[in-house]
């Protein structure tokens, strides 16, 4: 006794415990052929078994849109917390940096002693200044570009243009 897939129009319709022989007279069936691991559903051609193709699954429009949307802001972040070189100074972005510049400003004396990305400077206010308008335009571009971007995301009309979508361009 033995597994025996049952053949029909190159599907296997059926799984037996049975003697070869016994499974070929079997009528309603196109072939009877030891069975290995194959199951209802596998396709049988040319003295092969082949598992069932599990297909791709198909995404929405809505849903790989929503994907796009949390890719560009995923990348917005990346962008923004990056940091940006101002005088040749190296300047970090993220928001703790941002909060700390932002309150150098607020009680600066006319130095102060800045730990930049790219190592220790010190600067008058007016510099400091400069790079607070310099983090707070950079981070303003990137907000732009994701919002350039979610728009082009929400004018999107098939699953194609949205697989072909480029969320990696046009970012400060």
């Amino acid at each position: 006794m033995s597994r025996i897939a049952l053949i029909r129009d190159g599907v296997v319709v059926n799984v037996i415990e049975a003697d070869l022989a016994f499974a070929s007279s079997l009528h309603g069936y196109d072939a009877a052929v030891e069975a290995g691991a194959a199951g209802p559903g596998w396709a049988y051609a040319d003295g092969l078994l082949m598992p069932p193709q599990t297909p791709e699954p198909v995404l929405s429009l809505e849903k790989l849109k929503q994907q796009l949307r949390e890719r560009t802001t995923a990348l917005r972040w990346e962008r923004e917390t990056g940091g940006i070189t101002v005088g040749g100074v190296r300047v970090l972005t993220g928001i703790e940096d941002q909060n700390r510049i932002a309150t150098a400003l607020i009680g600066a004396p006319a130095t102060v002693d800045f730990k930049a990305d790219s190592g220790w400077v010190r600067l008058t206010l007016s510099e400091l200044q400069t790079i607070a308008a310099a983090i707070t335009a950079h981070v303003q571009r990137c907000f732009s570009a994701e919002r350039a971007h979610h728009e082009a995301i929400d004018a999107l009309e098939t699953p194609e243009a949205a697989l072909a979508y480029d969320a990696l361009s046009n970012w400060p």
